[in-house]
Formats: structure tokens, sequence, C-alpha cells
């Protein structure tokens, strides 16, 4: 080989070493990116007022008041999700006996005996 493709072989090789090295920090360097992203867009953003300028006193206010109406939300809630129990829980103690005095008329039959006759 001539002294020109050494030297074109070295070149190449030192470019490729530099680009592998660089791929390799980019790909340490994306996970924290994808992470720092993913708790941005998790966090939800708060609204406290109109479009102005707050003081940190005001800012205050206006958590406090959103703080109380979301309590407020909160407790009254939207009811229970999925499907309804078909025994009564232990809350519902005045439908419970209602539902046992609708019951105590209907009696159970009785046990079921086979029939036996005697030889004689």
């Amino acid at each position: 080989m001539s002294q020109r493709h050494v030297q074109k072989l070295a070149s190449a090789a030192q470019i490729s070493f530099a680009k592998q090295t660089l791929f390799q920090d980019q790909n340490r360097i994306l996970p924290k990116v994808n992470n720092e992203a993913k708790v941005r867009r998790s966090t939800r953003s708060v609204v406290l007022g109109k479009a102005k300028v707050m003081s940190y006193e005001d800012l205050e206010q206006a958590r406090a008041k959103r703080a109380a109406k979301e309590k407020a939300t909160v407790n009254k809630g939207k009811g229970k999700r999925g499907r309804k129990r078909k025994s009564p829980t232990p809350e519902e103690g005045s439908s419970v006996s209602r539902d046992n005095e609708l019951l105590e008329p209907m009696k159970a039959p009785a046990p079921w005996r086979a029939l036996v006759t005697r030889m004689h």
C-alpha cells in the first residue's frame, strides 16, 4: 500500500471512532431527556386566575381558594363506579332491615324426603 492509502485509511478510522463516540454520548443523554419530558407531561398545570401580574401573596390566596374548591368537589363525589353489589353493604343498614321484612313472609319449603314403602 502506498503512503496515501494508509493516510486515507487512518483518517477514515479516526472519523468512524469519533462518530461512534458521539452516538454513544447521545444515547446516554436521550433517556435522561425523555424522563424529564415524562415528568413535565404528567405534571398537571394549575390555572390560578386570569392572565395578570400577581404578587406572591395573591398567588397564595388563589392557591388556597382553589384547594378549598377542589376539596369541596372531591367530598361531593361522583358516586361509585363499576358494577353494583348484589348483596347490600353494611353502610346501607336501613335497606337491609327492609329487605329482611320482605323475606320473612316467604317460608322455605320443607326439606325433601324420599318415599318409603313397607314390604310385608
